[in-house]
């Protein structure tokens, strides 16, 4: 009798499991390409130890990793960390002469090897002096998204419900809409994404002058997590952003700050339907590197 009731027991558990799974649905796990232009120290350009009046270059090698065209000059980079009576023969500045195309499935980023130094000589010493070589990136880049609403309040071919991200809506970049949500409300159709910086830097408005920036200039400072965007759909929708003097207006153009985008269309009475939603995010982006080195006497 013990035998029967355990194993009743036990295909009474087996069927819980069983119907369990059937009745949740499994939500994707969503993945995000959060590369933009990547940059590193050439190993031993200069080497982690400097001998004192020897000369030595330093390079760095940058590549565009992610999903927007760098034109030429339009990345700065900046080199700091030491002063001229330790490090001489250095330039603190330079930009990408060439091109650097976005990285696809069927081609490579760009790439370029920057040239800070071809002799930098370490100056003479009476002990050995330890310092952290810094490298700021400045560059305009830019994330697009593709993705699909559903438009509607009765049942038809496409349900409002979920998150309309999935892995491969964004295109590789360090700012991503990680999630896209609607509601309706009365005859609205509400729309919501929320934009995240996914990558190590800081994000700031297109129009950011990153010598300034550089310098920490007040003004361009106050342009931190803010951006540009442009949303494309079936006529009708308006967003709740800014102009570039910070008046609110409802466009589908205009300023955002990191976070919340709302965008909302006037619908009626009529059976849902997909149609496509775009949004196009422009920025700078701001990231470091550093290295530490070591000068001998």
């Amino acid at each position: 009798m013990k035998r029967e009731l355990l194993l009743f027991a036990l295909l009474f558990l087996v069927l819980l499991v069983v119907s369990g799974q059937r009745g949740c649905k499994k939500q994707e796990k969503l993945e995000f390409d959060v590369q933009g232009l990547t940059m590193n120290f050439v190993e031993d350009a200069p080497p982690t130890e400097m001998v004192s009046l020897k000369s030595y270059p330093i390079y760095v090698d940058i590549q565009n990793d992610g999903g927007s065209d760098i034109a030429a000059g339009e990345a700065n980079f900046y080199l700091s960390g030491f002063s001229s009576t330790v490090l001489s023969n250095v330039n603190t500045k330079l930009t990408n002469s060439g091109y650097l195309n976005k990285k696809t499935e069927f081609q490579q980023g760009g790439k370029e090897r920057l040239v800070f130094a071809t002799n930098a000589v370490p100056a003479k010493l009476q002990a050995p002096f330890s310092f952290t070589l810094r490298l700021d990136s400045c560059y305009r880049y830019s994330t697009f998204v593709h993705t699909s609403i559903c438009i509607g309040k009765k049942s038809g071919v496409c349900s409002l419900e979920g998150n309309k991200i999935t892995s491969n809506a964004n295109s590789a970049a360090p700012v991503q809409v990680t999630s896209l949500t609607e509601r309706v409300e009365g005859s609205k159709l509400y729309v919501e994404a929320i934009i995240e910086n996914k990558g190590k830097g800081k994000v700031y408005l297109p129009t950011t002058n990153c010598d300034l920036l550089q310098q920490n200039d007040v003004n361009e400072k106050l342009k931190e997590n803010m951006l540009e965007v442009s949303v494309s759909s079936e006529e009708g929708f308006k967003c709740f952003l800014q102009t570039q003097d910070y008046r609110t207006i409802e466009s589908t153009e205009g300023i955002a700050s990191l976070g919340k985008l709302t965008c909302y269309k006037e619908i009626g009475d009529e059976q849902t339907r997909a149609v496509p939603f775009d949004i196009v995010l422009s920025y700078v982006y701001a990231q470091s590197i550093t290295k530490d080195f070591k000068i001998i006497p």
